[in-house]
């Protein structure tokens, strides 16, 4: 007995054709008679499964219900492969996030390692011109001690005097 294929554009037309007007009911024949509804063309056996005139025989069910547990394996494979694809898409975007993040803060630690760099540099500076202060300070005050004692040679230095000159006078031992 051969068998003649006809097309359908879409399950709706498909439907209309077998007088069937709930779309649940057509999804239900075809599952309980496992004919893919997706392929649009069925031959007359099909059409008559799905119409609800007669049920596909047990002997030939197992055949087709292979066939069609290979279609709903391939259709569970390429669901899992579409969605192993977009995770790791999203993991690729926030990959690409967290790298964005580190030389943005790579081009912080450089901006502050340089900052620290001036700042020390300034901080040498400073201590430079304080002891070159306090060492002119020091040759100052000694040469307004000995112009003193020049003019008034008669006096002696006190104690206190004395203290406070000496760590002057090993102040300005360091330097020389």
């Amino acid at each position: 007995m051969e068998h003649k294929n006809k097309q359908f554009k879409n399950k709706t037309e498909l439907a209309k054709k077998l007088g069937i007007k709930s779309r649940k009911t057509l999804y239900e024949r075809a599952k309980k008679n496992n004919v893919d509804l997706d392929k649009l063309e069925f031959d007359e056996e099909e059409l008559s499964y799905l119409s609800g005139k007669s049920r596909r025989p047990i002997e030939t069910h197992g055949e087709q219900s292979k066939e069609h547990k290979e279609t709903i394996d391939k259709h569970k494979e390429q669901s899992r492969y579409t969605k192993e694809t977009q995770e790791i898409a999203e993991l690729k975007a926030q990959l690409a996030g967290k790298d964005e993040l580190i030389e943005e803060l790579r081009k912080d630690k450089a901006d502050l390692s340089k900052k620290l760099d001036e700042n020390q540099q300034s901080l040498k500076s400073l201590l430079t011109q304080q002891q070159l202060l306090t060492l002119h300070n020091s040759v100052t005050e000694e040469q307004g001690e000995a112009v003193d004692g020049d003019l008034e040679e008669t006096e002696q230095p006190t104690q206190e005097q004395e203290q406070t000159d000496k760590p002057k006078k090993h102040w300005w031992n360091i330097f020389s």
